[in-house]
């Protein structure tokens, strides 16, 4: 049920890792949404709930989650039968990373902003009886004004507390919970981070903004074959999935010259992936991707009615998609060889 979207995000975080105590500056004033995230935090994602619940990608998406991470479908399972929880009761979430904390990108703490129709006194009682169940533990402990909830099961630890009556913040990684309850700087603060979110657009029902790691940005250099001199420093996106699908995708570069080097370099790859997406009947599908340098920012955006997003269902459901005309002379060209709409 595509409804499951929200509690699929707030349980699959919830039993994360553990994290490490760290001291707060102190409680701060009621926090919620992008003001409850420290400035700390890397990149953020935020969806607009009661505007994504039905999409049938979404549906898709969390089904193919839940099959595949077995652990995850158990923790759903537990927060529908004992939290009686309604993804209708959630009106936004915020989903933060923090700096990497591991070799690897992407390995920061994860910090979920959950606002809706909340009682911290049921959602507690809730994960006693989850934790209770076998041999994990609830315990709380003040923070200031607030209470801070502390949850173990096995070897998996989740902290958790209110920033206002209506929103819970959640993490596997105590530090990052504590940092956004304090009252130190939060993600407004960050002048790169408050750059980058200004580009994104905040009006879509998911959009998201974030550094990219160095890491990633040096492999894109080497995969252009040195035709960049840096790779992208930010990405921002916006997704809309209310009527079909509408994607955007930006790259923020260091320089103009960067970014048409960039928009070229992918024209290329997209008419390769065009042709490849014939073998299953999307060539038409990418046709409709587009790719245009603006400035030091490169654009990927795609607009597709529901009748196409079936099909990108079906296809990924392992169907073999809609009958398809052949392509235009010259292959692709709609996508891959035009500059843009």
């Amino acid at each position: 049920m595509s409804s499951r979207l929200a509690l699929a995000l707030l349980a699959g975080l919830a039993l994360a890792g553990c994290g490490k105590k760290s001291k707060s500056s102190g409680p701060s004033a009621e926090v919620t949404g992008l003001s409850a995230i420290p400035a700390s935090a890397v990149a953020v994602v935020a969806i607009d709930v009661p505007r994504v619940l039905g999409a049938p990608l979404v549906a898709h998406a969390v089904d193919v989650l839940l099959q595949r991470d077995l652990a995850l479908a158990d923790r759903w399972k537990q927060l529908r039968d004992s939290c009686k929880l309604d993804p209708k009761q959630f009106q936004h979430v915020a989903i933060a990373m923090g700096p990497h904390t591991g070799p690897q990108p992407g390995t920061g703490p994860v910090l979920v902003v959950a606002t809706g129709k909340l009682v911290e006194t049921d959602l507690a009682a809730c994960v006693r009886t989850m934790v209770g169940s076998g041999s994990g533990s609830l315990t709380a402990s003040p923070l200031g004004n607030r209470t801070l909830y502390q949850a173990k099961d096995g070897t998996h630890t989740m902290f958790f507390a209110f920033g206002r009556p209506d929103t819970v913040l959640m993490s596997s990684n105590e530090a990052f919970v504590t940092e956004a309850l304090g009252a130190g700087k939060k993600l407004p603060d960050n002048p790169e981070m408050a750059k980058w979110i200004a580009m994104a657009d905040q009006k879509a029902p998911i959009w998201a903004a974030g550094r990219v790691d160095e890491r990633v940005a040096q492999g894109l250099v080497k995969a252009t074959a040195g035709q960049l001199s840096a790779g992208p420093t930010a990405m921002i996106v916006a997704v809309d999935l209310t009527n079909g699908a509408k994607l955007e995708l930006g790259g923020v570069m260091a320089s103009p010259a960067d970014a048409k080097a960039l928009e070229s370099f992918a024209k290329v790859q997209l008419g390769g992936l065009a042709m490849a997406a014939q073998a299953v009947s999307l060539g038409a599908l990418v046709d409709k991707v587009q790719i245009t340098a603006d400035a030091s920012v490169v654009r990927l955006s795609a607009a597709l009615d529901s009748d196409e997003v079936n099909q990108l269902v079906s296809v990924l459901d392992g169907g073999k998609g809609s009958a398809q005309s052949a392509p235009p002379p010259g292959g692709s060209a709609g996508s891959a060889g035009s500059s843009g709409p």
